[in-house]
């Protein structure tokens, strides 16, 4: 099949163009490139259009780009982009006008789209009588405004009724997404891991320095809803020295960086920033004991929330991971993981304090988890899963 994916892709050009001292959030481009090389792996055709982001304070004139893997090649299309704060539903109008045009002239024969979003709403019917899948990676009912707050609920209601009425099928990223069959179709798609990771990764049996602090790493945003205030408070309840690291783009939480006045003297506190994605597995894998991930449930269902990118990642480094409940997957995957169930920083501490005092035990259990997802979720893994979707899928909408 010819894909047509709708999504907030950032191709290498873009970046290097328009995204230098810029704040911006790689992990959906990191996701979205692993389905496409999958898709593509799997035999289909796959093309992006972006809209890419907002803060680049320019405006992007319409281009593509295209990007090499040993899958083919992916090729990147944009539209004009008003890359302001607040233009985002212009762009969704851009965006849709290219789509409409390159349709027109490819005849795609599917369309998936990311997340419940205003570019979903205003391409969808692009593609009457063609399959259309949302890839749901982010609940849009998420309370992961500081306050436990969602704004436009309402609004996001009724664009989420209306596309959903719309889709024949989703790839979702945990078990609780879509539970209330309205749609039938369904595949799980957590996360991918690429040669980012599995070129700077080892599987070396990790041991914690005697006589050194344990350090303790927490990558991706920091901000309310990814719960850095939650780690920082935890310390006053770990009595074995840590040094915690905060790797990531954007703002710092502001409740978090209050806490750090109050860390007792045998922690330390770090914020490197943000690392670029293969120096970033190369450090974890050097320098973590522990991988920690105290994401917000955010007023959701369990498991309805999001499953976090970084997860599939940290369990391919090999470190015990800590996680909140919104870290769970299935059955087998929650095994290996030490998790707490209350989003309080005492909990938190008793799952860091266990998988110190039982270290031997835990990093063997990350052990048996980094083959696992190496072997589930690496793109072959993920394509083997897509390919007998995308066939029943064009199964049913042929029936």
């Amino acid at each position: 099949m010819k894909i047509a994916y709708i999504t907030n892709y950032l191709g290498k050009e873009f970046q290097e163009k328009y995204c230098k001292n810029r704040s911006f959030s790689i992990s959906a481009t990191y996701k979205c490139q692993g389905l496409a090389r999958a898709m593509m792996l799997a035999g289909h055709d796959v093309s992006i259009f972006s809209s890419g982001i907002t803060t680049c304070d320019v405006k992007i004139k319409s281009f593509s780009e295209t990007e090499l893997y040993p899958e083919g090649k992916l090729e990147i299309i944009y539209p004009i982009i008003y890359s302001f704060r607040k233009f985002a539903p212009l762009n969704s109008i851009m965006l849709r006008n290219i789509l409409k045009k390159e349709h027109r002239k490819n005849n795609y024969d599917a369309f998936v789209y990311y997340n419940i979003s205003t570019d979903a709403v205003l391409s969808i019917n692009i593609f009457i009588n063609k399959p259309r899948v949302l890839e749901y990676e982010d609940n849009i009912f998420n309370k992961a405004l500081v306050g436990d707050k969602n704004n436009f609920v309402w609004l996001k209601r009724k664009m989420y009724n209306y596309l959903l009425q719309r889709t024949d099928a989703a790839m979702v990223v945990c078990t609780g997404m879509l539970t209330n069959n309205e749609v039938s179709l369904k595949v799980l798609t957590p996360g991918i891991i690429n040669e980012d990771v599995t070129e700077n990764i080892d599987y070396k049996h990790h041991k914690l320095s005697i006589g050194k602090p344990v350090k303790i790493f927490l990558t991706g945003g920091t901000h309310y809803s990814k719960g850095p205030d939650l780690l920082i408070k935890a310390l006053k309840y770990i009595k074995h020295p840590c040094e915690v690291h905060f790797v990531g783009n954007g703002s710092f939480d502001s409740a978090a960086n209050s806490a750090i006045k109050d860390v007792p003297k045998i922690h330390k506190v770090t914020i490197d920033g943000y690392i670029e994605h293969p120096d970033l597995i190369k450090y974890l894998t050097k320098e973590a004991d522990i991988l920690i991930n105290t994401t917000r449930n955010m007023g959701v269902a369990l498991n309805s929330a999001g499953f976090p990118f970084k997860m599939m990642e940290y369990a391919a480094i090999g470190r015990p991971i800590v996680s909140s409940q919104i870290g769970k997957l299935d059955e087998e995957f929650n095994s290996y993981i030490t998790y707490y169930d209350i989003e309080d920083p005492e909990a938190v501490a008793r799952a860091i304090n266990d998988v110190i005092e039982n270290y031997e035990y835990k990093i063997s259990l990350s052990s048996s988890l980094q083959k696992l997802a190496l072997n589930k979720y690496s793109i072959k893994g993920v394509s083997e899963t897509i390919s007998i979707f995308l066939s029943e899928l064009q199964k049913d909408v042929h029936k």
